[in-house]
């Protein structure tokens, strides 16, 4: 594509970097996730059917 045909167009282009992968296997706060994972097993989900 041109640059004046993604300037046009309406979709985002995103350019995704590939350091961030070695991010995905790490736990980035696990104090928090402990905490959220607390809380939704107290709460009762909603029936849906």
């Amino acid at each position: 594509m041109t640059v004046k045909e993604l300037n046009k167009s309406k979709t985002p282009i995103v350019k995704l970097n590939k350091s961030l992968n070695k991010l995905s296997l790490k736990t980035l706060f696990p104090e928090k996730l402990e905490k959220a994972n607390k809380l939704l097993k107290k709460i009762n989900p909603p029936n849906l059917n």
